[in-house]
């Protein structure tokens, strides 16, 4: 894809192929990227997309002239705009000047840090929504199944506490894949060593949630979740990857913006399972 440009582009090819190659890594380096399937990049011009929950889903039927099956369709059916996530950074043209003058790469550091700054506004973006906008996330969509005063001190608190809830999501007719994202401090209690096994309890987990077990600062303590993934369930539409457009010289520096357009679909909300602490 090429640049967001402005008339008076400052970068050669090679420097903006450079500077895209860190953000798209830093920027797209997301928690909720690992457990959820993407869609896109659809285009700039996409601001609003349709989102739809999903009725009907039940085991396949059996039949011999095929009649009589319930089909799935859209229980609701609705749109959503596409909201821009962008951090803006600048680049003093001194030092693009010095870069070309001693062969050097420019710093690509403050474009790494807004990379970054827009890939944690994703993640929360996913996992909370956006009250104002009317949006849900993963941790707060209606419908969501929720599971109160788990323990997690103990040895084997964290795999009792996931083999509840992904029973309780299988219980729902969600067989999985599944995937979980909690609290730092849970992550790192689970890496130890479980009681009666050789292996540490984190290895246990994995082997029920096969999807993947990742932790993000962004959760309260003690809190976190788990979801049945698959395309089906969710989906990340994303209209403008991890992009950098230059705005226009001013007062001879030269200021970019990193952004990125991205929606949430939840179409089956009772494949979350969201926990918290006593």
């Amino acid at each position: 894809m090429s640049p967001f440009t402005h008339t008076s582009d400052p970068l050669t090819l090679n420097e903006w192929e450079a500077l895209n190659h860190i953000i798209r890594i830093v920027g797209n380096s997301t928690v909720t990227r690992r457990i959820i399937e993407v869609t896109g990049p659809l285009g700039a011009g996409i601001q609003t997309v349709p989102s739809e929950s999903l009725v009907g889903i039940t085991e396949g039927y059996k039949s011999i002239l095929g009649s009589n099956g319930l089909a799935i369709k859209p229980g609701s059916r609705d749109s959503g705009i596409v909201p821009i996530i962008f951090k803006d950074f600048i680049i003093h043209w001194r030092d693009l000047e010095e870069s070309r003058i001693t062969g050097q790469e420019f710093s690509k550091a403050k474009a790494a840090a807004a990379a970054s700054s827009c890939a944690r506004a994703e993640d929360k973006l996913a996992l909370f929504g956006h009250e104002p906008w009317g949006y849900s996330g993963l941790m707060t969509a209606e419908g969501r199944n929720v599971v109160d005063g788990l323990e997690w001190k103990r040895p084997g608190d964290a795999f009792r506490n996931f083999t509840k809830m992904t029973g309780l999501l299988a219980d729902k007719g969600h067989t999985g894949p599944y995937a979980a994202v909690v609290h730092p401090r849970i992550y790192t209690d689970m890496h130890r060593v479980l009681a009666g096994s050789a292996l540490l309890e984190v290895v246990h987990i994995r082997a029920l949630l096969t999807s993947g077990v990742f932790r993000s600062e962004l959760l309260l303590p003690n809190t976190g979740l788990v979801i049945a993934t698959g395309r089906q369930h969710f989906e990340l539409v994303i209209s403008v990857d991890t992009s950098a457009a230059f705005l226009g010289a001013r007062r001879m520096n030269l200021p970019f913006r990193i952004f990125k357009a991205i929606y949430l679909r939840i179409r089956r909300s009772d494949a979350i399972c969201t926990f918290a602490p006593k």
